[in-house]
């Protein structure tokens, strides 16, 4: 185990976040089976146990999306820690199970984190606490996935030591490529670089439309899946060689250590790639009644307008590096 401030810091973070999240189990169970059987009395007491069973459960989920730079700025600061690592390739390499499969869950939990935060606040906004049946219930879905989550950051940083690691270099840029060198004719790079810059403006297009037009959103959403494995690759056999100016180096971990300027990108992609699934989640979760809808669809529609805006921010910021490196 390497001992520094940060990897305490997500050792205590993650088994807080452990504890409060099955002392939330019970409570919000016990409120899920009870709450459409209770009456008026029995609601009333059900409603007040909810306050801190939310609470707890929003300090969970709070902790776990904080979690996520965290995780990563700790990493990072261990590269020089591990021998012969030279970015967070080489760190994930120390434990590499873990590691390589946190990696995705960093990605994918935070969405569903998120989207339990969103329904709180809607909820919040409400007289009567109307969707408080629904954030235990998805509470209880999601809390294996919270469960696991934690407990493989816990394995990571108790199992990290300075063990002697292979570079990304000699993983990521040997072998084929997946993108051939011509593909009808065109260069490979430049046809997954024209998709990727197509995908982007035409999801940022239909998420700015589905403020007005409800059978857009899932044209949204279904671009959103398509986009997000695009991004993966293009950013590897693209923006990474070409930004960097290194043809043959292809670890997107170097690009965002190198220069600093694109991390940006991936947290506002993130972002953007996960409001139309929030959306989604909210129309489903988040309407019981007439005061919840009303206040549900002000809130879808702030989750349009940022990830369309989040979405052009990204793909400003792409088009602005790339304009760099050709001028």
């Amino acid at each position: 185990m390497i001992m520094t401030f940060r990897t305490v810091m997500m050792l205590l973070l993650s088994t807080c976040a452990v504890a409060l999240g099955l002392m939330a189990i019970d409570p919000a169970q016990r409120i899920f089976r009870r709450w459409h059987k209770a009456d008026e009395e029995q609601r009333y007491e059900l409603e007040k146990e909810s306050y801190l069973a939310n609470t707890v459960v929003y300090i969970v989920f709070a902790i776990r999306v904080i979690a996520v730079p965290l995780y990563f700025w700790t990493m990072q600061s261990l590269v020089p820690m591990i021998p012969g690592a030279m970015c967070l390739w080489g760190v994930f390499n120390a434990v590499p199970i873990l590691c390589w499969s946190a990696l995705t869950l960093k990605f994918l939990f935070p969405v569903l984190y998120g989207g339990w935060l969103i329904l709180a606040r809607i909820n919040n906004a409400c007289k009567r606490n109307q969707l408080t049946r629904n954030l235990m219930g998805f509470y209880i879905a999601v809390m294996p996935l919270l469960i696991a989550d934690c407990i493989i950051d816990l394995a990571i940083f108790l199992n990290l030591t300075p063990v002697y690691v292979s570079c990304c270099t000699s993983a990521i840029d040997l072998g084929p490529r997946p993108i051939p060198a011509l593909i009808m004719g065109m260069a490979g790079q430049t046809l997954l670089l024209g998709t990727f810059l197509g995908l982007s403006i035409a999801f940022t297009i239909a998420t700015f439309l589905c403020l007005r037009y409800a059978r857009v959103e899932w044209i949204s959403r279904t671009i959103s899946a398509t986009l997000a494995p695009t991004t993966i690759v293009a950013v590897t056999e693209v923006l990474t060689p070409w930004i960097l100016q290194t043809p043959l180096h292809h670890c997107p971990f170097c690009l965002l250590q190198n220069t600093p300027s694109t991390i940006p990108f991936a947290a506002l992609f993130w972002y953007a790639l996960s409001c139309p699934w929030w959306a989604l989640l909210t129309k489903r979760w988040g309407r019981t009644d007439g005061e919840s809808e009303i206040i549900e669809k002000g809130v879808r529609g702030t989750l349009w307008i940022t990830g369309g805006a989040t979405a052009t921010l990204g793909l400003t910021t792409i088009v602005v590096h790339l304009a760099m490196v050709f001028a």
